[in-house]
């Protein structure tokens, strides 16, 4: 019987065979074995995060939170609005402006102290749970930072019973607007935070 030739046209030797590695891997019982049981001792050696269930307080605290935090930009909006007018604008500050500003700064407040209570026990919570993000935090950090800016907005606002008053105010407002458009900057970046991830 003639062999057809191999390579560089010498003839063919049918006791060598080239097997490539993988196949002979896989052929071969004992490789197998080995290769099963170094998987075995890797996955054993990686530590499994246990699951982490979080309380029906959490969820309801979760949910309040989510509801009051959409009032919170268009609350911000109006009352930069009111403020930067009746700053800029002395005729503007009417009683009623006044008034309206006021309860807007009110409203505000009760919003930030209802995501304040609803938000701290959950960040709380958060932090014993392996898979957490560091979001959360960073946005818990900020919101705070916000309370305490909006606290200090409150206390630096001018003191006028008449709108000519606030003309001898001005530093005073100008320091409230200041903390004020900061506070804002900060709770908004803090909420755009949570609402893009």
């Amino acid at each position: 019987m003639i062999q057809p030739p191999g390579r560089f046209g010498a003839p063919l030797d049918a006791a060598v065979t080239v097997v490539p590695r993988h196949l002979t891997l896989a052929l071969d019982p004992a490789a197998l074995a080995e290769i099963a049981a170094d998987r075995v001792a890797s996955s054993a050696q990686t530590p499994v995060a246990p699951a982490f269930e979080y309380s029906d307080g959490y969820r309801r605290r979760a949910r309040l939170h989510k509801l009051s935090s959409w009032l919170m930009l268009p609350a911000f909006g109006v009352e930069a609005y009111l403020g930067q007018k009746m700053f800029n604008d002395v005729g503007f500050a009417t009683d009623g402006h006044k008034a309206l500003h006021r309860g807007l700064a009110w409203g505000i407040g009760g919003l930030f102290l209802a995501n304040t209570v609803t938000g701290v026990p959950n960040l709380l919570q958060e932090r014993r749970d392996p898979h957490k993000s560091d979001r959360t935090l960073i946005h818990g950090v900020l919101m705070l930072v916000a309370d305490a800016g909006f606290l200090a907005t409150a206390l630096t606002r001018p003191n006028s019973r008449s709108a000519e008053g606030l003309q001898i105010y001005t530093p005073k407002k100008n320091q409230h607007l200041t903390i004020a458009y900061a506070s804002i900057s900060v709770a908004s970046l803090g909420y755009l935070l949570m609402l893009f991830r």
